[in-house]
């Protein structure tokens, strides 16, 4: 009986781990979602005109505030409607390519 709760317990542990890696974002995904962004945010995420630059914006912050454009938290027309069409891997993605831009 002990064996049997180890074996489980090292399998859930498994998969815990697995969904924390996949947590992360993928900033090679990340790059080719960018291709929409950056009529706004520029090529690199440099920003254009009066749009915030986002190359080598910490990771945490990013999703923060995409998921608050995401629910109406923060209002901003164009980045509510984009926000919206986004999926939790999409910003992570996004996240992880920016943040990769230093």
């Amino acid at each position: 009986m002990t064996r049997t709760w180890l074996i489980v317990a090292a399998a859930v542990m498994a998969l815990g781990m697995a969904g924390t890696a996949q947590a992360a974002g993928d900033a090679a995904a990340g790059m080719a979602k960018a291709k929409s962004c950056a009529g706004c945010h520029g090529a690199k995420g440099e920003g254009v005109k009066k749009n915030p630059p986002l190359a080598g914006k910490d990771e945490a912050a990013f999703v923060a505030a995409m998921n608050d454009y995401k629910s109406g938290a923060k209002k901003h027309s164009m980045m509510n409607m984009l926000a919206k069409k986004l999926g939790d891997a999409d910003i992570a993605n996004l996240a992880a390519y920016y943040a990769s831009l230093k």
